[in-house]
C-alpha cells in the first residue's frame, strides 16, 4: 500500500509525525489532497493548491470534482485555457457519471467569458437554460444579462464613431491580420524566388524590428495611457513589474540559486497582470471609456485643442531655454560640455517630437548644430608661437595628443596594479561602442541633411578616439557627401578636419597635404581669415615635417653610399 509521504530517512533526524507512519488506502490519500488542494486554493496559495489538485488526479483521473476546483484555482492564476480544458473534461465525466451538472457547466460558461469569447458564452448560457429548471437557470440568466451589456457596449454608438474615424486603420490592420493567416506550406525556395529574393540559403534571415524612437515613444506613451484608464493610479506598478523584468540589481549571475527563480517569478506575475488587463480592455474597450467619459464631442476637441497648445507652449519654452544654453557655453568656451549637451538634447528629447508639437523644429535643428559647429571651428586657432620643425606641432594644432605610449601602463613583476585581467573591459571602450551603436540608430531615422553631417562627424570622432582610422575616415567623406545636399561649408570643414587629423596621427604626409589642400578653398568659402591662417599654418608645419624627414633619408642614403664604397675600397687591399 503506497505511503502518503516519501520514506523517512534513516538516521536520527526530525520526529516524524504520527499520521505520516499511516499507509492511507489511494481513496483516501486522493481525498487528502484535494481538501490540501481546496485548502490553499481559497488562501490564494494557487501553486501549492495545484500541486496538491494534481496528485489528487495522479490517484483517480476520473474524479470530476477535482478537475472543477483544478479549474477555478486555474483561473485565479491567470491559466485561462487550461481552466477551459479541465472544465470541458469535468462536465464529460460528470454527464457520464450523473448527468449534467449546472456548476461545471457554469464554469465553463465563465471561462468562456473571461477568455473573451462573449458569443460562445452567449450560446452556451442558452442552452444551459433551456436544459435546466427553477433556481439552478438564475445564475445563467445573471451571467446572460452580463455578457449581453458586454456585447451592446462593444458594438454601440461607441464603436460606430471610432470605426468612421480610424476607418483607415482598421483597414490596413485588417489586411495585415489575413496576410498573417495564410499559411504557405510549400519549399521555402520556392517562396524565396517568387519574391525575388535569394533562394539559395536554406536559413533565411530574421529580419529585426527597428522602431524609430518616435516610435517607441508612441508605444510607451500608449501603454502608460492605457493602464490609466483603467486602475487610475496603479499604473505605475504595473510598469515597476515590467522594468522589473530587466532589472540587473535584481538577476544578478553571481547569485546562482536565486537567479532562475526571480526571472520565472517576475515574468510569470507580469504575465498574470497582462492577461488581466486584456480582460478588462475586451469587455471595455478603450473607445467605450473615452465616449462614456467625454459624451460632449465639442467639449473633447476643445480639450483636446486645450492640451495641444500646453504641449505646444511648454515646448517652445524649452527651446528657448537650450537656445540660451547653448550660446552660453559656446561663449564660455566649454566645447566639450556643449557636445554632450546637443547630443543628449537632440538624441533624447528632439527625436520624439512632431512638427505639430514643436514648431519651427527644422529652424530650431539648424540653430543648434550650426552653433556646435561654430564652437568647434573656434578651436582651431594658429597660436603665435611655435616651432614648425617639430614634428608633433601639427598634432598640437589639431588638438590631438602627442603621446599616446604614457597611456600604456607597463607590467612590473609582482605589482598587481600593473597586471591585465584578461576579462577586464575598458570602459572607455565600452562607452565609444554604445555611442557608435546610438548615432548608427540614428542615422538610420534621420530626415535632415544637417543632421547627418552632424552624427557622421560626431562617429569620426568617436572612431578617432578609439585609433579607428579608416572608419574615421569614410564617415568623415560620408559626412562631406551630406554637407553638399544641405549646402553646409561649415561642417563640410569640419569633416575635413577629422581627414587631416586622422592622416596626421598615422604620418602620412602627402594624404595630409591633399586634404589640407581640399580645406583651403572651404575656409575661403567661409570667408573667415582665422581658419585660412590656420589651415595655411598647418600646410606649413606639414611641409616642415616633409622636409625634414627628406633630409634624414638623405643623411642615411649618403651614410650608406660611404660606408660600402670604403667597404669595397678595403676588400681590394
Amino acid at each position: 500500500m503506497a505511503s502518503i509521504i516519501d520514506t523517512p530517512q534513516v538516521g536520527i533526524g526530525e520526529p516524524v509525525p504520527i499520521w505520516h507512519k499511516i499507509d492511507w488506502p489511494p481513496e483516501v490519500q486522493h481525498d487528502i489532497f484535494r481538501d490540501w488542494g481546496t485548502y490553499y486554493s481559497r488562501r490564494r496559495r494557487e501553486n501549492f493548491a495545484m500541486h496538491y489538485y494534481d496528485k489528487a488526479l495522479n490517484l483517480d483521473p476520473k474524479d470530476h470534482m477535482t478537475l472543477y476546483r483544478r479549474c477555478q484555482s486555474k483561473r485565479k492564476a491567470a491559466q485561462i485555457e487550461g481552466a477551459l480544458q479541465d472544465c470541458m473534461e469535468a462536465a464529460s465525466i460528470a454527464q457520464k457519471v450523473r448527468g449534467q451538472d449546472a456548476s461545471i457547466n457554469l464554469e465553463i460558461c465563465d471561462v468562456l467569458y473571461e477568455l473573451n469569447q462573449f458569443e460562445k458564452s452567449k450560446v452556451y448560457m442558452h442552452d444551459n437554460i433551456r436544459q435546466f429548471k427553477g433556481n439552478k437557470t438564475k445564475s445563467f440568466e445573471q451571467r446572460l444579462i452580463v455578457v449581453d451589456e458586454v456585447i451592446n457596449d462593444v458594438t454601440g454608438d461607441a464603436l460606430t464613431n471610432f470605426f468612421s474615424k480610424h476607418s483607415k486603420i482598421v483597414d490596413r490592420v485588417n489586411e495585415i491580420r489575413k496576410a498573417k493567416e495564410i499559411m504557405d506550406n510549400r519549399p521555402m525556395w520556392k517562396i524565396l524566388r517568387e519574391q525575388q529574393k535569394c533562394d539559395v540559403v536554406s536559413i533565411p534571415d530574421i529580419k529585426e524590428l527597428l522602431l524609430s524612437p518616435l516610435e517607441i515613444a508612441r508605444r510607451r506613451r500608449a501603454f502608460n495611457v492605457f493602464h490609466q484608464a483603467y486602475i487610475n493610479d496603479s499604473w505605475i506598478d504595473v510598469l515597476f513589474m515590467k522594468d522589473l523584468r530587466k532589472n540587473p540589481s535584481l538577476f544578478m549571475p553571481q547569485c546562482k540559486n536565486s537567479f532562475g527563480f526571480l526571472a520565472t517569478l517576475s515574468s510569470k506575475q507580469y504575465d498574470i497582470v497582462r492577461k488581466f488587463m486584456k480582460m478588462l480592455q475586451s469587455r471595455s474597450p478603450l473607445y467605450y471609456v473615452n465616449y462614456v467619459k467625454y459624451r460632449n464631442k465639442k467639449l473633447l476637441e476643445s480639450n483636446r485643442e486645450a492640451y495641444l497648445f500646453r504641449v505646444q507652449y511648454q515646448t517652445r519654452r524649452n527651446m528657448n531655454v537650450a537656445l540660451r544654453t547653448i550660446r552660453q557655453l559656446r561663449k564660455d568656451r566649454k566645447v566639450t560640455q556643449l557636445t554632450k549637451y546637443v547630443e543628449t538634447l537632440m538624441g533624447d528629447y528632439v527625436m520624439i517630437k512632431t512638427h505639430r508639437v514643436m514648431c519651427w523644429k527644422f529652424e530650431f535643428i539648424n540653430e543648434v548644430y550650426n552653433t556646435l559647429a561654430l564652437a568647434l571651428i573656434e578651436q582651431f586657432v594658429s597660436p603665435k608661437n611655435f616651432n614648425p620643425a617639430d614634428p608633433s606641432t601639427l598634432l598640437k594644432l589639431l588638438h590631438m595628443p602627442t603621446d599616446k605610449l604614457k597611456d600604456f601602463v607597463s607590467f612590473v613583476f609582482g605589482d598587481r596594479s600593473t597586471h591585465q585581467e584578461p576579462d577586464l573591459q575598458d570602459p572607455t571602450t565600452t562607452n565609444a561602442r554604445k555611442l557608435i551603436a546610438r548615432l548608427e540608430k540614428r542615422m538610420m531615422f534621420a530626415k535632415y541633411a544637417i543632421e547627418k553631417c552632424y552624427l557622421h562627424y560626431l562617429l569620426a570622432q568617436t572612431h578617432l578616439q578609439q585609433d579607428h582610422h579608416d572608419e574615421c575616415a569614410f564617415s568623415a567623406r560620408q559626412g562631406i557627401k551630406e554637407s553638399r545636399s544641405c549646402n553646409s561649408n561649415i561642417w563640410k570643414f569640419l569633416n575635413l578636419v577629422q581627414i587631416i587629423k586622422t592622416n596626421a596621427a598615422l604620418h602620412k604626409l602627402e594624404r595630409t597635404r591633399e586634404a589640407l589642400e581640399e580645406a583651403l578653398p572651404v575656409a575661403r568659402d567661409l570667408k573667415s581669415p582665422e581658419l585660412v591662417t590656420f589651415i595655411e599654418t598647418c600646410m606649413f608645419c606639414n611641409e616642415e615635417t616633409v622636409l625634414v624627414k627628406g633630409s634624414v633619408h638623405s643623411r642615411r642614403d649618403s651614410k650608406q653610399s660611404t660606408f660600402s664604397s670604403e667597404h669595397r675600397v678595403s676588400g681590394n687591399y
